[in-house]
């Protein structure tokens, strides 16, 4: 039988680990390309998440040195965000409100990305996203997608056509309420038996770019075991906050001395089915994404510092 063994999954590892931690510098210029490119605070975590996994395979089939970081990671984040884009996708969120760049009213860059994220084909939104937002000059523009400048002039030009229009708002299916609420007040009370009885058969819990779990006895033994026994010099405290409709878990964290004051350090969002959950995403290891989110729900973050 093959079996992937602990030395080789350990090695794995070590070699992402080391991976992530040499593009680090330039993950936050990633993130707002992805956040301009999506439209969307959830889906531009994602498609990070995604290009840096592509990456990382992509540099285990490379033999020649990686000078241009940035440009050649936004150009397999612009190639994922396509492939998504053919797939079948479920309706997309109504677009939240954005800081807007470089003194553009808030409300004109928003409208903006709401179009981007709906009207546009996607290269037609990758091409306004460089070119208006990044200020890519047009040939590096073509390179990132595999075309020529006459193709991304003509592209701009149609994009910048259609966002004349509104794009009506649509939401993701919302899940229940009242189990968010009693998985929240199982984390404040660290009962891991009544987190445990609110799983599904077969749950999964993804600290995202970092942990996969499947199961109830997976996660008593991972997550739930490490942030209710191994990090006992802190308390945590969940409350159920919302962002553009959804629910989510809010985690909060304080020393256990008193020397700093409570802030927020993950947020969590859930799925559920049947009166379950299904499926928790926690965004511990997702600094920007936090960043937003302690901005736009106007409370204090605290940076945490470890990345993956």
């Amino acid at each position: 039988m093959t079996v992937l063994d602990d030395d080789l999954l350990t090695g794995v590892r070590a070699a992402r680990k080391a991976f992530f931690e040499r593009v680090d510098p330039v993950r936050a210029e990633l993130h707002r390309y992805c956040r301009r490119l999506t439209g969307d605070i959830w889906d531009a975590e994602d498609l990070v998440q995604e290009t840096l996994t592509r990456a990382f395979s992509r540099a285990a089939d490379s033999f020649d040195r990686i000078d241009r970081v940035l440009p050649w990671l936004i150009r397999i984040a612009t190639n994922a965000y396509i492939d998504a884009w053919r797939r079948p996708r479920p309706a997309l969120v109504e677009v939240p409100d954005t800081a807007a760049l470089g003194g553009a009213d808030p409300l004109e860059v928003r409208d903006a990305l709401g179009e981007l994220a709906t009207l546009l084909a996607p290269q037609e939104r990758a091409a306004v996203v460089l070119k208006d937002v990044f200020d890519y000059p047009l040939a590096d523009i073509a390179r990132i997608l595999g075309t020529t400048v006459g193709a991304v002039k003509a592209a701009l030009h149609r994009g910048r056509e259609r966002l004349g229009g509104r794009a009506p708002a649509r939401r993701r299916p919302q899940p229940d309420r009242a189990v968010i609420e009693a998985l929240a007040a199982a984390f404040s009370a660290y009962d891991v038996e009544r987190i445990v009885a609110l799983l599904l058969d077969g749950a999964e819990s993804v600290l995202v770019g970092v942990v996969h779990e499947e199961g109830a006895e997976a996660m008593r033994n991972g997550s739930l075991h490490h942030m209710f026994v191994i990090e006992s010099d802190v308390r945590y405290r969940a409350e159920v906050g919302e962002l553009d409709g959804e629910p989510l878990v809010l985690m909060w964290q304080a020393p256990v001395d008193g020397s700093l004051p409570e802030a927020l350090v993950e947020v969590m969002r859930v799925d559920t089915v049947g009166g379950l959950v299904s499926r928790m995403r926690w965004y511990y290891h997702c600094p920007e994404t936090l960043a937003e989110l302690g901005e736009r729900l106007a409370v204090p973050v605290r940076d945490h510092g470890y990345r993956f």
